[in-house]
């Protein structure tokens, strides 16, 4: 089965498939979920990558990430991959699952959504925000953008994300499911979210 005929909604496409940004806006509607918590896709998601099948990746990402299973996480780069974290930068899936170890035991009830900003052959740009709170239990909702590199088998062999932190009132959270867990469908995205 085709990725686009998995999707549950129609999705605006350029006119000129060259163009690495679409011609019209994202839809303001959630973007379909992955099985949860690791039912494997049919299809790997590989490049060159098209807006539905970027989508599908970020989704999957975000997902996978909402799990906060740094094993499951890991599973999606490859053995050599390279990031760089704010001021980190290290390399492996060895490292990447100590990381996510060391982030998760830090920022606790975690929630994250992330939305294709961009997409080229084998690249695609995502920004995204995550609130978490600490041991103190001060809330903070996280800003981000990052920029992923894919082998031909569609795992990421480089991460670089950029985020800043800002302190939030329990009140102004907006990020509110069961977690660990996916985002579920009718819970908005970032599009025409408040900064």
């Amino acid at each position: 089965m085709a990725i686009a005929d998995s999707l549950s909604y129609t999705l605006p496409i350029s006119p000129n498939p060259s163009t690495p940004y679409p011609s019209t806006p994202y839809p303001s509607t959630p973007y379909p979920s992955t099985p949860y918590p690791s039912t494997p896709m049919p299809t790997p998601i590989v490049p060159p990558f098209t807006l539905e099948t970027a989508i599908a990746k970020a989704r999957m990402a975000e997902d996978a990430w909402n799990s906060r299973d740094p094993d499951r996480v890991a599973l999606a780069y490859t053995e050599d991959s390279h990031w760089r974290n704010r001021a980190e930068i290290f390399h492996g899936r060895d490292a990447i699952r100590e990381f996510l170890r060391r982030k998760w035991d830090k920022e606790l009830d975690y929630r994250l959504i992330k939305e294709v900003w961009a997409y080229g052959d084998n690249r695609i740009s995502v920004r995204f925000q995550y609130e978490w709170h600490d041991d103190g239990g001060q809330w903070y909702r996280a800003y981000g953008n990052e920029n992923w590199e894919f082998d031909e088998n569609g795992l990421m062999r480089r991460r670089e994300a950029s985020i800043n932190d800002r302190p939030i009132a329990t009140e102004e959270r907006r990020f509110f499911w069961s977690a660990p867990g996916p985002r579920p469908q009718d819970h908005p995205g970032l599009i025409d979210s408040p900064v």
